[in-house]
């Protein structure tokens, strides 16, 4: 290192560039970055109240949701057809076992009530007899047994459609009347 002398003038430097002793800098005048104009939020113009205009309800949804109504109507009814049906299926399921219960009983009672010695000395007092072979006639039957049922079928869906509707009407009156 150097060493000062008294004499010696003091350099300075400002970065890499030597600068005169009697030079001093001036501070460094940075301009002022340009402000930019703040945004201030404009207040929102006041609507005025709208009036309150008239429902207008098309007449397609009328008609849907008077056909969703009925339909609804009809389905709790049927809902209501099936119940009582379901109870009254019960109540003749068990009248059918009582039945099968005294036709068991009855049946019981008439074969022990028959006296086939009785009935061949009976049938000889009033001229009968057991038949000859002349007598005898066999019958043949074919395997088929068919019973054919015609339900009543309608060929026109419309008529089918309007046929259970008014079925349907009869069966709530009637159900309402009871």
């Amino acid at each position: 290192m150097a060493q000062r002398s008294g004499n010696e003038t003091e350099y300075r430097f400002h970065g890499s560039a030597a600068v005169e002793p009697a030079y001093r800098p001036e501070p460094e005048i940075r301009p002022e970055p340009k402000r930019r104009p703040q945004h201030r939020p404009q207040p929102r113009p006041r609507k005025k109240p709208a009036s309150r205009q008239k429902m207008v309800v098309a007449p397609f949804a009328l008609v849907g949701i008077g056909l969703s109504l009925i339909m609804l109507v009809l389905v709790l009814f049927g809902y209501a057809q099936v119940y009582e049906s379901s109870s009254h299926l019960g109540d003749m399921e068990d009248r059918v076992a009582t039945l099968r219960e005294e036709n068991s009983k009855l049946r019981n009672q008439y074969d022990s009530s028959i006296d086939l010695e009785s009935i061949e000395e009976r049938a000889g007092e009033l001229g009968m007899r057991q038949p000859t072979a002349r007598q005898i006639i066999t019958l043949s039957v074919p395997a088929e047994d068919v019973a054919v049922v015609n339900a009543r079928a309608s060929t026109n869906p419309l008529r089918a459609a309007w046929d259970a509707v008014t079925e349907t009407a009869r069966e709530l009156l009637e159900y309402l009347r009871q």
